[in-house]
């Protein structure tokens, strides 16, 4: 497990509640972090190191439907059959339950041994996926704007009512994209009443455009207040900006 080298720093500006978490998929056992202690679900595990500290799970510890997702198993026929969802009222019938699970993102079998989380001040591995609970809509449009501020990609949000856990940490380490949700959205996080309020905002970050936002969160300019008095202000402000442009464009000569 490779140390980490990264200056975090340019996250300190936000005052999160809730320190961002590093996770880490590992084949092997991580050295220098325990072991967890107690049990508690996927989705809860980010927030679970806030108060316990770093630490590393394996298949021992999961008690949801982690193996699955995480390549540990092959697929429970009652739950990727629909029935465990249908017979439960979560979806109307079980072919839609058995749908959702064409699209559930999981680790290749027999990749993953071993999954460690650290809070963002105490990591010592470069992790796979940063997650951040964003407090305010304020923290989150600055977050999700920071890869897109120098790319010009646009962000988009994967998810369902079930499996969070999935699109919270796995879906943004394969697919290499950001993703994000709003806590009291999932069924299964409301039915074991994980311990967030609803309506913050998670954003997962993957390893490879970590740097890009965390560059770009450096930049003041990022931070500009496009807030006006009122509308007409804005689009008064639009276009005279717009017309400036326009002289000096030979398009419009």
């Amino acid at each position: 497990m490779n140390a980490t080298s990264k200056d975090y720093s340019v996250f300190d500006r936000f005052n999160f509640e809730r320190k961002p978490v590093g996770v880490k998929f590992l084949p092997f056992k991580p050295e220098g972090i325990k072991r967890a202690t107690k049990k508690v679900a996927f989705c809860e595990m980010f927030n679970e190191s806030l108060d316990s500290g770093p630490f590393y799970v394996q298949k021992e510890d999961f008690i949801c439907v982690e193996t699955l997702i995480l390549g540990m198993e092959d697929p429970e026929p009652v739950l990727v059959s629909g029935a465990a969802g249908g017979e439960a009222g979560l979806f109307k019938e079980l072919r839609a339950n058995r749908r959702i699970y064409q699209f559930i993102p999981k680790m290749m079998k027999g990749s993953v041994n071993y999954v460690a989380f650290s809070p963002i001040d105490q990591l010592t591995f470069d992790p796979d996926v940063l997650v951040i609970t964003a407090d305010n809509m304020d923290q989150a449009r600055n977050i999700l704007r920071a890869e897109g501020y120098s790319s010009g990609n646009i962000w988009s949000a994967k998810g369902s009512p079930i499996i969070a856990c999935s699109f919270l940490y796995i879906y943004p380490v394969l697919s290499g994209k950001i993703n994000y949700t709003v806590t009291g959205l999932h069924m299964g996080m409301r039915a074991i009443k994980a311990s967030l309020p609803e309506g913050l905002f998670i954003i997962s970050i993957p390893w490879n455009l970590l740097p890009t936002v965390m560059d770009n969160l450096k930049d003041e300019n990022l931070y500009q207040d496009w807030e006006s008095a009122n509308r007409e202000e804005h689009f008064e402000k639009f276009h005279a900006h717009c017309d400036d442009l326009r002289k000096q464009m030979p398009n419009y000569q």
